[in-house]
């Protein structure tokens, strides 16, 4: 009774109209007489009820003295209820497709959620905003919840990297994941976590799920990749097969993982990176032969060496300044 009566508030109507309509379902056609004594109503409170209902087509009237009421199936009533949702979602659409909205959104910032349903529709706006990379970490349950969202961005082009937590050694949903995402790792635990370019995050606490951060700060958002770049280098491995080029990266650490696999394998790359040139703290773009990856974990330093417009320069992550360049959009290709 619990949900029907939800429902019948969310069409606006009350919960003495749901306990009407379903009194009306158990025990069949009857006076507004009968009602108020079934359910222990005043007259009036029922007759209130009733011409509710039978505005919203739920209740059928047979004349007569008294009138007698029927309620309708409750797959008319659902198929009713549908409509109505449907139509006032539309009218809803138009009248906020009119509000003048600013056009310009805060750039940096870190919100917090409380309600899990909305952080996970948050988690999965992000996905579907991703253009060129996301990272994703999190129990069984938020990856399957998220799956078809993550399956749609992988076959628009998305390079996806997940981590999946679990405390077992065989997970159930392995197989299906291992079937649509070539980047897999596994760890036993940590924070549910949305990456989408670079520049959006949701972070969730596993032990408190109504809790959460929407992060726009590149600064935080730097120290989330660092760590989900850690976790994955020291992941088990579920899938992970070299990539296929060319491909794009907003995710420093991993395009460089990637190219050292690359030209361990023997094969000559090149990459184009939208950076900034750190001396002059402007915006460039630079191509260039790959000569060599720097990933020293003891030391921190990471970079590209690139021969680029008769010079060789070194390339960093966003928070570079050590090098010549700090990239935030990187494409690599093979040099054939």
């Amino acid at each position: 009774m619990e949900y029907v009566i939800k429902l019948f508030k969310k069409l606006g109507l009350s919960s003495s109209d749901a306990k009407v309509y379903t009194m009306l379902l158990l025990k069949g056609p009857s006076s507004p007489a009968r009602i108020a004594e079934l359910l222990t109503m005043h007259r009036p409170q029922v007759h209130a009820s009733l011409k509710r209902l039978a505005m919203k087509g739920l209740v059928e009237v047979l004349g007569g003295r008294p009138s007698t009421y029927k309620a309708v199936e409750p797959e008319v009533l659902l198929k009713i209820f549908d409509k109505e949702i449907g139509e006032l979602m539309k009218k809803a659409k138009r009248e906020l497709d009119t509000l003048k909205i600013s056009p310009k959104e805060l750039d940096y910032g870190v919100w917090m959620l409380r309600s899990y349903k909305g952080i996970l529709l948050k988690a999965e706006a992000l996905i579907e905003k991703a253009q060129i990379d996301l990272a994703v970490c999190g129990s069984e349950e938020f990856i399957l919840r998220t799956l078809e969202k993550l399956n749609e961005a992988r076959k628009r082009g998305v390079l996806v990297y997940i981590i999946l937590y679990s405390g077992r050694d065989k997970i159930k949903s392995v197989p299906l994941i291992k079937k649509l995402f070539n980047k897999v790792k596994w760890a036993i635990s940590g924070d549910i976590m949305v990456v989408a370019d670079s520049k959006e995050a949701i972070l969730i606490q596993r032990r408190i799920k109504d809790y959460g951060l929407y992060i726009r700060e590149p600064v935080l958002i730097d120290y989330l990749l660092h760590d989900f770049f850690n976790r994955w280098i020291r992941g088990r491995t579920i899938s992970d097969e070299p990539i296929q080029l060319p491909e794009r990266f907003t995710i420093h650490r991993l395009a460089l993982f990637e190219a050292r696999r690359l030209l361990r394998s023997g094969k000559k790359l090149r990459a184009r990176i939208k950076g900034r040139r750190i001396e002059q703290d402007e915006f460039r773009v630079i191509e260039g032969e790959i000569s060599n990856v720097t990933l020293n974990f003891s030391t921190g330093l990471m970079h590209f060496v690139l021969k680029a417009g008769g010079e060789t320069v070194k390339v960093g992550g966003p928070d570079a300044i050590a090098e010549d360049y700090a990239a935030y959009e990187i494409e690599l290709e093979e040099v054939r």
